[in-house]
């Protein structure tokens, strides 16, 4: 019994209605509620909740007096121009010299993006770490790096990562695909003389291993690959001037997949995105921007309505044209969010021809945005201390 005067089912039943920041305040109130708070039934429970509350977070820079500083902020999904909560500074980040480093460095991370959610928790890669994030706790974690050799005279660049939540075991898994190459401009950069590899991070380990298996060649830009239906998809050829196909890698399995391109895609001098619309695979395909003064990209949206089945691509919705230089993500079925040409952050309707910007930049590449549910999901469960001296 938490309280005399109240039982402890009934206290839970109103605790699971209230926001994440509202219910870490609480664990103030007693060592009992702290107790309850932070027990696996209470957390099962508020995972489990009917009515949950979805946030748009966003990866983004602001200006803090002199210096741009990585934040992640907090919006309302169906109104992203407003902030719904703090926002919460990414050090790590901010370490980096970051504009420097898209302007002068092209082997730095000039792109950061967030992957997942999976269960209200996030994974961001920055430079040779990656970090496990639960932004409702403001909670990150940095994962053990995977032991990779590197023939003499090669270089290896960790470009492609992929989290996600395996039922079987309980473990949360991330993916970092690897180009080991020549280590020479020319050679690395022009897929010359490389091969890629795949390492596996299991939570319940807190170990990497290698899935021993030759991968094709897989593009590395936002939103290009997305976790879906406990597999991780990748847009991928065998070489630059192939024809185009989603690699899937299930984390259950570890089995791969290829799955083919609807016919009529636009794949000529353009771009894709994965995503999901209904519960359902979907690709965004879009013409690569160029600087034109005037807008001129159409933006296609393409559903695969039985996955696997390269018959059932259905081609939902044609906008535009717009100048977009990159789809982030679908919003409630009505909006796309975007990057558009100068940064700005943007929504493209999805069922009539307007653009709303929003009042929010970045530097080139450095956005990124997935909707989330809060989770009361600690990081140092996930990873215990056993694992961590390991």
């Amino acid at each position: 019994m938490v309280d005399p005067r109240l039982p402890e089912d009934v206290l839970i039943e109103i605790l699971i209605r209230l926001p994440v920041k509202s219910i870490v305040k609480l664990r103030c109130v007693s060592r009992t509620w702290r107790d309850l708070i932070r027990s696996p039934i209470f957390i099962n429970r508020y995972q489990n909740r009917e009515r949950k509350q979805s946030v748009l977070l966003v990866k983004r820079y602001t200006k803090r007096q002199t210096e741009d500083e990585a934040i992640l902020s907090f919006h309302n999904p169906d109104f992203p121009e407003l902030l719904v909560s703090p926002y919460l500074s990414i050090p790590v980040l901010n370490d980096l010299d970051f504009p420097t480093r898209i302007c002068s460095n092209f082997r730095g991370y000039f792109h950061v993006p967030i992957y997942g959610p999976c269960n209200g928790l996030v994974c961001i890669p920055v430079d040779n770490i990656i970090f496990l994030c639960n932004p409702a706790l403001r909670e990150f974690k940095p994962l053990p790096p995977p032991s990779i050799p590197c023939p003499k005279g090669y270089e290896i660049w960790a470009f492609e990562f992929g989290f996600g939540f395996d039922p079987n075991t309980g473990a949360y898994k991330v993916i970092q695909i690897s180009r080991i190459g020549a280590d020479n401009y020319e050679d690395f950069y022009l897929n010359r003389d490389h091969y890629e590899r795949l390492d596996l991070y299991d939570s319940a380990s807190n170990s990497w291993k290698h899935i021993d298996e030759k991968l094709p060649k897989i593009t590395c830009m936002t939103s290009f690959q997305t976790f879906f239906g406990g597999a991780f998809h990748w847009y991928a050829s065998k070489d630059i001037n192939d024809y185009p196909y989603i690699l899937c890698f299930d984390i259950r399995t570890e089995a791969f997949q290829l799955l083919d391109f609807p016919d009529d895609f636009p794949k000529a001098e353009g771009l894709s995105s994965l995503t999901v619309l209904n519960e359902n695979l979907a690709m965004i395909g879009f013409p690569r921007w160029r600087g034109e003064p005037e807008p001129s990209q159409i933006i296609e949206i393409w559903v695969m309505k039985q996955y696997g089945v390269k018959e059932s691509w259905t081609k939902q919705f044609v906008i535009g044209p717009y100048m977009v230089f990159c789809p982030l993500l679908l919003l409630n079925d009505e909006w796309l969010l975007v990057e558009s040409d100068n940064g700005q952050l943007g929504l493209c309707a999805l069922h009539e021809n307007k653009f709303k910007g929003l009042p929010f930049y970045g530097f080139h590449l450095s956005l990124s945005a997935v909707v989330y549910e809060e989770s009361l999901i600690s990081l140092n469960d996930i990873i215990s201390s056993d694992c961590e001296n390991e």
